[in-house]
């Protein structure tokens, strides 16, 4: 029941009518028996600084930011973790006693919606991206241990400051930009048996869309992993699993995503059993319309 003691958390974003993160935020605050609830807020950019003083003056406790807020939201808060300022950008806010503080969680998504991190250890990956989801799996790439990354990206001028964000911030030594897909394009799949979508192919009205058309390099000892998770299989996915290869959409990302958020507001070690983890992704997939 909803008191006076119930702790708020909410996402903002501009729109944000779309959001699933209050069917998934209450659906983990009703598995951990918190007192608290989440909803979505509208908020235009005129309107940000106003909001994160409202969340500082109401005793909002947290706050998610999504597009168009991640970067847009940093001049108004009182401090940073050191990812956030690393990657410029920001889409967890926590309120310590009237102190704002800003996090990161989507890097910590993607290394925890691994299900064998071990594959990356000294591996080669071509990344496809250099957006703000591009830059958070970069850095979890790091941390996890990579050896060579090849990034490619339809604008030059992001793939250039990418590599060597990854270069001089993430500290990848052997990282490259692969400017142009059909040159060499095979020999690059060759030495790179892990391939990751971090762009927006596949999703709608993109959907009938791959990142890469031909798939015929990749093999069963490759492993494909797409950001994107409505619909549950893209087609780039879906052509990678036809040569046999490993697939994994974004789902289980933005499911520890909203997780690692849900810890920091909290400061709990909450912990999902994969009973829950199932359930979770259940009712994600009935509110996406996802069948498989």
């Amino acid at each position: 029941m909803i008191s006076a003691r119930t702790k708020l958390f909410a996402v903002i974003g501009d729109p944000i009518a779309h959001s699933l993160s209050p069917v998934m935020q209450n659906r983990f605050i009703s598995q951990f028996g918190l007192d608290a609830v989440y909803t979505a807020f509208h908020v235009k950019n005129s309107d940000l600084r106003a909001c994160v003083d409202g969340m500082r003056a109401m005793g909002i406790r947290g706050l998610n930011v999504t597009v168009p807020h991640k970067e847009a939201v940093l001049p108004f808060v009182d401090q940073a973790s050191e990812e956030v300022q690393l990657l410029g950008a920001a889409n967890t806010l926590k309120n310590d006693d009237g102190r704002i503080i800003a996090f990161v969680t989507d890097p910590y998504g993607f290394e925890q919606s691994l299900a064998e991190k071990s594959r990356f250890k000294d591996a080669g990956v071509l990344l496809f991206g250099a957006g703000g989801a591009a830059k958070s799996v970069a850095f979890a790439l790091a941390r996890l241990g990579v050896k060579k990354l090849i990034i490619h990206d339809l604008v030059d001028e992001k793939t250039r400051e990418l590599v060597a964000l990854c270069r001089d911030g993430f500290g990848l030594a052997d990282v490259s930009a692969l400017a142009d897909l059909s040159a060499d394009l095979n020999e690059v799949i060759a030495e790179t048996p892990i391939l990751i979508n971090a762009t927006a192919v596949g999703m709608h009205p993109l959907h009938e869309k791959s990142v890469i058309e031909d798939l015929a390099p990749v093999s069963k000892k490759h492993f494909c992993f797409d950001l994107v998770y409505n619909p549950g299989k893209t087609k780039f996915l879906r052509l990678a699993e036809k040569t046999g290869a490993a697939v994994q959409n974004g789902l289980d990302m933005l499911i520890f995503q909203g997780l690692k958020s849900l810890r920091i507001w909290t400061d709990e070690e909450l912990e999902l059993t994969p009973d829950q983890l199932g359930q979770v992704r259940r009712i994600m997939k009935e509110q996406l319309g996802i069948d498989e």
